[in-house]
């Protein structure tokens, strides 16, 4: 028993550092209705979308526009004025990508509900395409509908923030959703759940593995956990609580990963590490952790 713990530890740990390893994605520009969406908005909805990825921390983002220019750049920096300088322009920012996201605008509505009050709704596609045989592996919709906290994360909140602190989340939350008084503005706000959304379908797409490190003997729900700025962690993120297990079918070990339960991040520290606490099953985690199985963390 103790040495499948080991080994499933030892696995868990495999696929963190794996993880780690960002993939390489370009963008296609996105194609939209030029009848009914400006120029104007497609940009800023194509660059919310490239800084959702961007912010995610999973992928390394190549600039296909600009490739020529680090090209030139890369050829200059090899003559011999500087072929004694540290400070040259690595190889890797010209290689080329794993994957191509290829996405459109599939609608830009602002509705005036009444006199000087509109709301806005920006929905979009993302293909991801592999680059080496053409193969569309991911597609989804995407739209600005803001999500709200649950009530089990805001108990958590209210534990952990000040009032001034809850307060400011909850007038962001009526901020959102309160119409704006100029369609403009209902578009700019419509883009910030937008990038929120965003983000989620990007982790959920290459989701990354982390340790438990240690959990805090006073405060019993509060555990160390091996990612941080570096993994793109932040306060205030959700990551699932799992327990890592092999799975052999036919001929292949696949790794499974049971949801438990979910945990709320509360500090991060530096580029890898972040304390987080538990948001429900908390029974069921401690008795697990008490047999001894392995127990980790999932971050989508």
């Amino acid at each position: 028993m103790k040495n499948t713990i080991t080994f499933l530890c030892l696995l868990f740990s495999i696929l963190a550092i794996k993880a780690q390893n960002r993939t390489t994605i370009a963008f296609l520009p996105m194609s939209y209705d030029e009848a009914s969406i400006s120029s104007n908005e497609a940009r800023i909805v194509q660059e919310t979308v490239i800084n959702g990825f961007v912010s995610s921390k999973r992928f390394t983002v190549v600039d296909r526009e600009k490739l020529e220019e680090i090209e030139k750049e890369k050829s200059l920096q090899r003559t011999e004025a500087f072929m004694d300088s540290d400070n040259t322009v690595a190889d890797g920012l010209g290689k080329g990508a794993n994957f191509l996201v290829d996405g459109s605008i599939i609608a830009i509505s602002n509705s005036e509900i009444k006199k000087n009050k509109w709301t806005s709704n920006i929905s979009v596609q993302i293909r991801m395409l592999d680059v080496s045989t053409g193969e569309i592996l991911s597609t989804e919709t995407v739209n600005s509908t803001f999500i709200s906290y649950s009530g089990d994360v805001k108990k958590v909140m209210k534990s952990y923030y000040s009032k001034d602190e809850f307060k400011r989340v909850e007038e962001k939350e009526e901020r959102l959703q309160d119409p704006s008084p100029t369609s403009s503005e209902a578009f700019n706000v419509a883009l910030i759940p937008l990038s929120d959304n965003i983000i989620k379908i990007t982790r959920s797409l290459f989701p990354m593995a982390a340790q438990i490190i240690s959990w805090d003997k006073k405060k019993k729900d509060e555990f160390i956990l091996g990612a941080g700025h570096a993994s793109g962690i932040q306060i205030g993120q959700i990551v699932d609580v799992v327990k890592p297990s092999t799975v052999v079918i036919g001929d292949k070990d696949l790794q499974r990963n049971e949801i438990v339960g979910s945990a709320w991040i509360i500090r991060v520290d530096d580029q890898n590490f972040s304390v987080a606490t538990l948001i429900n099953n908390q029974k069921d985690i401690k008795k697990a952790i008490k047999k001894g199985e392995p127990i980790g963390v999932l971050i989508r």
